[in-house]
C-alpha cells in the first residue's frame, strides 16, 4: 500500500502545483511537495534521496516554464527543488540511523539471556506490553498470552512489585533486587529483578532465573547445619569422655604415690587438657561457613571484638572508620584473637591499633602493638594448625575464616618492636561508603 500511498500523494500535489502555477500562485503550494518527500524517506529511507531529486527535477520541468525568464522566478525554483532534496536526505538518513538504533536494541532484547519484560502504565495498573523468549519462558506462557496481563498477576508478594515500581520512579532504575515469581503453571520462581524507567513512563524489567543457585545454596545450608549438629553433639561426647578420663586421672593422683607413675599421670593430664582446649575452640568457631559473607563496617566489628576482652589497661584504638569489608560473619572472631595474642603474649603490649591503607592490589588493614614483637622464624609457623600458646588453633582460624572471601594475613613486624599483622582485603573485598 505504501508505494501507492506515494504515487496518489505525489500526484495530488503536483497537481495541486499545477493549477496553482495556472493560477499564478508560486509561494506557498510547493511546500505541500514536503509531504511525499517525507513519507517516502521514512518508509523507504534507502530510496528517499532518489525519490526526493526526481520530486524536485518534476517541480522544476513544471514549474520553469511558468517563470518566464524571470532570473529571480528561476532561482526561487532553483532553491525549492534543492532544499526538497536536501529534506528528503536529511529525513533518510535520521531515519537510517533510528531504524539502526532500533535493531540493536531490538536484538538486544530478543536475544538476551535474561528474561526482559516492557512494562507500560495502564488506567486499571502496569501492564506488559512486550515480552522476549526467555522471558515467555520464565513465566511457563507465550508472548501473545503474557501480552496485556498485569505484572501483578505474577508476583508472588504484592508488595515486591510496589517497591521494585517505587525505587524505578524515585532513582530510574533497580539493581539486584530478589523476589520470587508465580509462573503460569503455578510453581514459584525465584529470580533477580533489574530494570529502568523509560522517557515515557514505560518500564523495562529484566529478570535472571537464581531458582537453581538458591536451591543449590539451601541445600548446601542445610547440610552444613546437618554437619554443625554432628560436630556438636560428637564434640559434646568427647567433652564428655575427656571430663571423664580427667576425673579418674585425678583419682589416680589421689591413690599413687610413686613419683613415676605421678609424673606419668601429669602427663596424662596436660594431653587430657589439651584435648579439651582444643574441643572448646572448635566450639567457638561451630559456625564457621554456615551463613554466607556479607559486608561489614570493620570499625564496628573491631569495637565488637574489642568489648568482649579482658583488656587488662591495653587500649585499642581503630582508625578504620566508612570501610566495609566483604567478609564472614565470624570477622569479629579475627581481631578478636588478633587483640587477645597481643594482650597476652605481647608482654609489654600497652596498646593495638588498626588502621588501613589503600593499595593498587586492594586495601590493606593494619593490626599493630607495640609488645615484643614475633621473631623472624615464627612469622610464618604462627598461622600453622596447632600452634598457638596452651594448644590454640586461633591464627590457624583466622587465616580460614579470612581465607573463605579471598582475603590473606601476614605478620611483618619487627621483633623487639611489636607485632604488625597485613590483612589484604582484594579490590572487590571492600568499599569506602
Amino acid at each position: 500500500m505504501r508505494p501507492l500511498l506515494l504515487a496518489a500523494s505525489a500526484a495530488i500535489v503536483f497537481a495541486v502545483n499545477a493549477a496553482g502555477l495556472f493560477a499564478g500562485i508560486t509561494i506557498v503550494l510547493p511546500h505541500l511537495i514536503y509531504l511525499p518527500i517525507v513519507l517516502a524517506a521514512y518508509w523507504f529511507p534507502r530510496r528517499g534521496i532518489v525519490f526526493s531529486l526526481a520530486l524536485g527535477l518534476g517541480y522544476l520541468a513544471m514549474a520553469l516554464p511558468f517563470a518566464g525568464g524571470e532570473p529571480g522566478v528561476i532561482v526561487s525554483a532553483l532553491s525549492r527543488a534543492a532544499v526538497f532534496v536536501a529534506v528528503g536526505a536529511v529525513v533518510s538518513f535520521l531515519t537510517l540511523r533510528l531504524r539502526e538504533q532500533e535493531e540493536r536494541y531490538r536484538g538486544i532484547f530478543n536475544n538476551s539471556e535474561a528474561a526482559t519484560f516492557l512494562i507500560a502504565p495502564d488506567e486499571t495498573g502496569p501492564r506488559i506490553e512486550e515480552a522476549n523468549y526467555m522471558g515467555t519462558a520464565l513465566l511457563g506462557s507465550r508472548e501473545r498470552d503474557l501480552v496485556g496481563e498485569p505484572v501483578t498477576r505474577f508476583f508472588e508478594d504484592p508488595g515486591a512489585w510496589e517497591e521494585v515500581r517505587a525505587r524505578v520512579f524515585r532513582d530510574d532504575a533497580i539493581y539486584g533486587y530478589e523476589t520470587s515469581l508465580r509462573r503460569t503453571d503455578g510453581a514459584a520462581v525465584r529470580v533477580l529483578v533489574s530494570g529502568g524507567r523509560l522517557p515515557d513512563g514505560r518500564v523495562i524489567l529484566t529478570l535472571v532465573d537464581i531458582t537453581a543457585r538458591k536451591n543449590a545454596e539451601d541445600a548446601l545450608r542445610e547440610a552444613n547445619t546437618r554437619l554443625n549438629m554432628l560436630g556438636r553433639l560428637t564434640r559434646n561426647d568427647l567433652m564428655a569422655a575427656v571430663s571423664g578420663l580427667l576425673g579418674r586421672i585425678g583419682g589416680g593422683m589421689q591413690q599413687f604415690r610413686d613419683p613415676v607413675v605421678r609424673r606419668y599421670l601429669d602427663d596424662l593430664c596436660e594431653d587430657a587438657r589439651l584435648v579439651q582446649r582444643r574441643a572448646e575452640i572448635t566450639r567457638d568457631y561451630q559456625d564457621l561457613g554456615l551463613r554466607p559473607p556479607a559486608w561489614q563496617p570493620l570499625q564496628e566489628v573491631v569495637r565488637g571484638a574489642a568489648s568482649q576482652l579482658p583488656l587488662h589497661e591495653v587500649s585499642v584504638r581503630a582508625w578504620v572508620e566508612r570501610v566495609e569489608v566483604f567478609a564472614d560473619p565470624m570477622l569479629e572472631k579475627v581481631f578478636s584473637n588478633l587483640i587477645e595474642n597481643a594482650v597476652r603474649h605481647g608482654k609489654t603490649v600497652s596498646q593495638v591499633v588498626v588502621t588501613y591503607q589503600l593499595r593498587d592490589d586492594g586495601l590493606a588493614v593494619y593490626v599493630e602493638d607495640d609488645g615484643v614483637g614475633i621473631p623472624e622464624a615464627g612469622k610464618e609457623e604462627i598461622f600453622a594448625y596447632g600452634i598457638g600458646g596452651g594448644g590454640g588453633l586461633g591464627l590457624f582460624l583466622v587465616r580460614e575464616i579470612l581465607s573463605i572471601t579471598g582475603m590473606t594475613i601476614r605478620e611483618t613486624g619487627m621483633p623487639g618492636e611489636g607485632a604488625r599483622f597485613v590483612i589484604h582485603v582484594p579490590p572487590d573485598g571492600y568499599r569506602i561508603v
